[in-house]
């Protein structure tokens, strides 16, 4: 019996081989085709995020203003409370991001300059303010000192996300701005109504209706100024101003070159004893007018 062509037919050992190596070879073909198309997705991918960030930070760049309007009677970045009614002494705002001018005491005044540097949310200064309120109150209506309040957001991280910190002082430039004659009262109720690090503290909202119990002129403008974060600008430069020096007082000459909160200066001069003994603090007030030849009177019954 003839076998032909047949003969010459490969064995299915052969088939088998040849068929384990046209699929090896199609997987191969397979995994380069996917890494192709995986660095393609890879690469495409990486240019969209970076294309995507260049988007935010040009939107950023150009939308977030780095400076912004100033408060007026805030010319030291601080407003300064003087006479029977702590009354905000008045100021031109001064150009948008230009630096602080600092309030010179009157070298031989009878007058002290007393300069807290201050954060709403810091419980040092709350305990400093509960301490010393009525004799800094006795020693400003009684015209022995000025009382210059310096608020910061040092402490814009310690509210759970909503920077309190920088909007409690951006308010309160609203109110230095509109009614610089609540100021005082309004500063009060903020510390009265001081909320604990690490929570969110109260809102907009809520900073406004505390300002509005105060009974403050231009209601409706500190409104619309806390509602419109105008200050919120100011208080970031501000509070970079504070922090890394100069200060704008004469603390400078005392070797400050930054501060803290709460930090204390009386004619320049930083107070560095106890924040919570009124006592003590009186008597440091009492020493640097001395040596101004000006004694401050009269004295206030310490609590």
């Amino acid at each position: 019996m003839s076998t032909g062509a047949h003969g010459n037919r490969p064995t299915r050992n052969q088939q088998r081989e040849a068929a384990r190596a046209k699929a090896k070879e199609l997987r191969e073909q397979q995994q380069k085709h996917d890494k192709r198309k995986k660095w393609i997705l890879q690469g495409s991918i990486g240019l969209a995020v970076i294309a995507i960030a260049a988007i935010i930070t040009m939107v950023v760049t150009t939308s977030a203003p780095t400076t912004g309007p100033r408060p007026a009677n805030m010319a030291s970045d601080g407003i300064v409370l003087s006479g029977a009614d702590m009354a905000g002494v008045l100021s031109d705002a001064g150009a948008p991001g230009s630096d602080p001018i600092a309030t010179t005491p009157t070298p031989g005044s009878s007058t002290v300059n007393i300069v807290v540097y201050q954060d709403y949310i810091c419980p040092a200064c709350k305990a400093f303010d509960e301490a010393n309120a009525d004799t800094l109150q006795t020693l400003v209506e009684a015209g022995a000192a000025t009382l210059e309040i310096h608020p910061i957001g040092m402490l814009w991280s310690k509210s759970a996300g909503t920077e309190y910190s920088r909007r409690s002082a951006a308010a309160a430039a609203c109110v230095a701005d509109f009614s610089p004659n609540t100021f005082w009262k309004v500063n009060q109720a903020f510390y009265a109504n001081q909320p604990q690090e690490g929570t969110p503290g109260p809102t907009d909202e809520e900073l406004a209706a505390l300002i509005g119990k105060q009974k403050p002129e231009n209601q409706s403008k500190i409104d619309k100024c806390i509602t419109d974060k105008t200050f919120i600008p100011w208080v970031k430069q501000a509070t970079d101003y504070a922090l890394n020096g100069p200060m704008t007082d004469a603390a400078v000459a005392s070797g400050s070159t930054g501060v803290g909160t709460p930090t204390i200066l009386v004619n320049g001069k930083v107070y560095s004893g106890s924040i919570v003994d009124s006592k003590e603090f009186l008597s440091f007030i009492t020493q640097v007018a001395g040596e101004s030849a000006a004694t401050p009177t009269p004295t206030p019954a310490a609590g």
